[in-house]
């Protein structure tokens, strides 16, 4: 929230922190010294480079990025996801919606236990590096994704399990990067700054999980495989691939980008079009996160809720994980350590031809425990009368439109 809004509410510096909104008084710019991960990297191991349509001038804008990038793809949640995603077995599993264009699968974590050298997550990623192509894509060449990674049909081997698949392009809207350059050459935007590098490293994550699995899904090779039997007994052109991601355990939905969010941080991350509208996270799936224009949605094999939250990504969250000293105190087993404490959200009613799903019950949930108030906002906190002072009618507006002007999801 900024500053106006901030002195219009007249709350102490000390709540204000508290509730996770403020600007803390010792409030810095991106200060992590962690060494980029190779798949982030802007050139590889041989100095070939690794990213088209980049400059080393615009890298350096998003190498605070690529450090935070590297962080969260290395923290104890997305090791064990990732590890999983790389070895643990595949099951076929029936009855999803809509009907998939292949066979489906879910793949589960193995029973707990160390995780060893030879098949460290790490070790793949460092693999991968060679075998991701970034491009920096103008907004005609994506849709309304902020980046999209796609198949390059050229064989890919990172684990050695046997397991074998393809490499990957990923292109990355170059909005963002300009946006975070405007934002770092002007003074006092530190938190939209923040905000940009937050959003921003979660799309590299959420698009190197897809790769990981381009790269080494068995279902994948074998629908390719497949369609080339076919162009050869039929002599017929190439079609598309009958091809879709596994589940992961009991999730409702085959995204792995978002999968991989909802395990990290407890819910899928997104945020307006615009820099000066916050950085929100809701429970995964939703209508919110089904799909975009132009693309088929994931499958789904369950409904939806009767509502659905977006709460506000709390101001010291997005600051702390930015900080070279949360790294440094971070427990490495912790597999909770990034998970978005659920605060202050506006509540939105199902959209109109999404299915319900028949399971949930609102008794059951937070929607439930945590009810809106009259204008559909959500105060998760033991004293509402402070949190009701906490939002000024201006920062309330602004949200509000921000919700409401939400693109309409695909169905």
């Amino acid at each position: 929230m900024d500053a106006p809004a901030q002195a219009d509410v007249s709350l102490k510096v000390c709540e204000w922190e508290r509730l996770g909104y403020a600007n803390p008084p010792n409030f810095r710019s991106n200060n992590l010294t962690r060494e980029i991960s190779p798949v982030f990297r802007y050139v590889d191991e041989l100095g070939k480079k690794r990213w088209t349509r980049l400059s080393i001038e615009e890298y350096r804008v998003i190498e605070p990025v690529c450090r935070l990038a590297s962080a969260m793809i290395e923290s104890p949640a997305s090791l064990a996801f990732l590890h999983a995603l790389m070895y643990s077995p595949r099951t076929e599993i029936n009855s999803v919606s809509p009907p998939a264009d292949g066979p489906c699968y879910e793949f589960r974590r193995s029973e707990p236990s160390l995780i060893p050298d030879s098949e460290d997550p790490r070790l793949a990623l460092k693999r991968l590096a060679p075998d991701i192509n970034w491009i920096l894509a103008d907004d005609e060449e994506l849709h309304a994704a902020k980046a999209e990674t796609s198949i390059i049909w050229v064989a890919s081997r990172i684990v050695d399990n046997g397991r074998i698949g393809f490499q990957s392009m990923i292109k990355l809207r170059k909005k963002l990067v300009t946006e975070l350059n405007t934002l770092t050459l002007r003074a006092g935007n530190t938190y939209q700054a923040l905000s940009q590098q937050f959003l921003m490293a979660t799309v590299l994550c959420h698009e190197v999980a897809h790769a990981l699995n381009i790269a080494t899904d068995p279902a994948l090779v074998f629908a390719y495989r497949s369609e080339l039997a076919r162009m050869e007994i039929n002599h017929s052109p190439a079609q598309r691939i009958k091809y879709c991601e596994p589940f992961f355990e009991d999730q409702g939905q085959a995204e792995l980008g978002h999968c991989w969010e909802n395990e990290v941080f407890g819910g899928s991350v997104t945020r307006g079009s615009t820099v000066d509208q916050p950085v929100v996270f809701c429970k995964w799936p939703n209508p919110v996160t089904l799909g975009f224009e132009g693309h088929l949605p994931p499958p789904q094999r369950r409904g939806h809720k009767d509502t659905v939250t977006l709460y506000i990504t709390p101001v010291h969250f997005i600051h702390s994980i930015q900080q070279q000293a949360f790294w440094d105190r971070l427990d490495p087993i912790d597999a909770i350590s990034l998970r978005v404490q659920k605060t202050t959200g506006s509540r939105n009613p199902r959209p109109p031809g999404f299915v319900k799903d028949e399971y949930w019950e609102a008794e059951g949930s937070s929607e439930g425990g945590w009810p809106a108030d009259e204008q559909n906002w959500v105060y998760r906190y033991e004293e509402p009368d402070v949190v009701a002072r906490m939002y000024s009618s201006a920062n309330h507006a602004a949200t509000t439109k921000w919700i409401l002007d939400l693109p309409e999801p695909t169905l």
